[in-house]
């Protein structure tokens, strides 16, 4: 199968964000009741929001994105959505946050071995990674990113802050619970997710760069770069790992 990260798959993913916000953009806006929505109903509309911005950040760009047009769809006031979140960029920070806190609870493992075996598990991690860069979804991000203008650099320090930084999170604590050290120290295993996160986005981001890449082929650099960070030169020259 061949990732097209920075094209076709990009391109369908814009196509169906595109036709899902004409249809949603169809709709009567909601109704809601008067006075203070109870918790159950304050969610869902969140849930709404969260949803509409999103489509309407892929669809026109950091810059494009109309508040208007994000109330209109989510079925709220104007007043509603900017007491809830004051700024494009509080939104869409909340738009990032949910995003990448769905991403890591659909990233778990689901067999007990993948979930205690920290090579296992990193390289399940990993693979997640590239998978997610092969499906065109990455691209989508990118291109919002750097279409912020002049909160360009305020929208790259938030996404680093919200998603990068809660990815490492995730890596880290894996290291922590099924390392083979009976005590390894937090920052330690900080720098070894970090470490794991630039082996993979960088090799993804160069290879880009050159054309599209096989999936077989990412995923296979995915259980390398594992092998390599936990065995060391062992892995260099495909010597014994040590198990």
């Amino acid at each position: 199968m061949q990732c097209q990260g920075t094209a076709k798959e990009t391109t369908k993913l814009r196509s169906k964000l595109r036709q899902s916000g004409h249809a949603r953009r169809q709709r009567s806006p909601a109704k809601r009741g008067p006075g203070r929505p109870t918790k159950a109903k304050a969610k869902a509309i969140d849930r709404e929001l969260i949803a509409a911005a999103r489509q309407e950040f892929y669809r026109a760009g950091f810059a494009g994105a109309r508040m208007d047009v994000i109330a209109a769809v989510a079925g709220i006031s104007k007043a509603t959505l900017y007491a809830r979140y004051a700024t494009k960029v509080a939104l869409l920070q909340a738009v990032v946050r949910e995003g990448t806190e769905t991403w890591v609870q659909h990233w778990e493992p689901a067999d007990q071995v993948t979930a205690t075996d920290l090579r296992l598990r990193l390289k399940h991690r990993a693979r997640k990674l590239m998978q997610f860069y092969c499906s065109g979804k990455l691209q989508l991000q990118e291109d919002l990113f750097a279409s912020g203008g002049r909160a360009l650099s305020q929208l790259r320090r938030m996404r680093y802050e919200v998603g990068h930084n809660r990815t490492v999170q995730v890596l880290a604590q894996d290291i922590i619970d099924t390392g083979r050290a009976p005590l390894i120290q937090p920052d330690s295993a900080v720098d070894v997710a970090e470490m794991l996160m630039a082996l993979l986005v960088g090799w993804w981001r160069s290879r880009q760069e050159i054309g599209g890449v096989e999936e077989r082929e990412a995923l296979a650099y995915a259980d390398r770069a594992v092998d390599v960070l936990i065995d060391g030169h062992l892995a260099w020259g495909g010597a014994r790992r040590l198990d």
